[in-house]
């Protein structure tokens, strides 16, 4: 139903508010990773397998006889049928079993988590670089101090502080870094290092 003006009225029961902590979209979030490390190895066996397939069709031309030649396949074949076992193929077949090991263990292992969550929001993440960044910064606003420089790890954050005085609180530095840190999962502590103009520990 519509009102004189031709406006349609507002509704009498207001849209529910989507909780923070929940996704808007239908499919699942990930949580963002690096590249995998297969991705890398599955590059170059994809163009050792380019290289294998250029050699075939070679030798599909040499067997149609559109080139001259031997062909390198078949070739390579008997090469390794005619082979006898060597003393240095003990080394190499440990490698290559080394090798495919190593292989697996690329394909199969988890992915490097590449940011940090936000506390109280499922889907959202910061990376810890962003979060040195913000100590930083909240810990140059405070009197005293000339220059900060922070460290994220992986479950402390290091912030080194440079004086040109003796009145800068290091509880009220740690305060500010912890009220940063506090916004960010997974709990983070901080360590402070005061150091006075001219690189001596205060």
């Amino acid at each position: 139903m519509t009102s004189d003006t031709g406006v349609s009225p507002t509704p009498s029961h207001p849209k529910p508010a989507v909780a923070k902590t929940a996704d808007i979209g239908a499919g699942k979030v990930f949580v963002p990773a690096a590249t995998p490390g297969a991705a890398m190895v599955g590059l170059f066996a994809g163009i050792a397998l380019i290289g294998l397939a250029v050699v075939a069709v070679r030798d599909l031309l040499v067997y149609l006889g559109w080139l001259d030649g031997a062909g390198w396949l078949h070739s390579a074949a008997q090469w390794l049928a005619d082979i006898e076992w060597w003393e240095w193929m003990w080394p190499a077949a440990i490698a290559l079993v080394v090798v495919g090991l190593w292989m697996l263990w690329v394909a199969v292992k988890p992915r490097r988590r590449t940011h940090i969550s936000l506390v109280g929001y499922e889907v959202l993440w910061t990376r810890r670089g962003d979060v040195a960044r913000r100590c930083s910064a909240v810990v140059g606003d405070l009197p005293g101090v000339e220059n900060a420089t922070t460290v994220v790890g992986r479950r402390r954050a290091k912030v080194t502080v440079t004086t040109h005085g003796n009145t800068v609180d290091r509880a009220e530095i740690a305060r500010v870094v912890d009220a940063v840190l506090d916004g960010v999962e997974p709990h983070m502590t901080s360590k402070v290092r005061l150091v006075r103009r001219g690189g001596e520990d205060a």
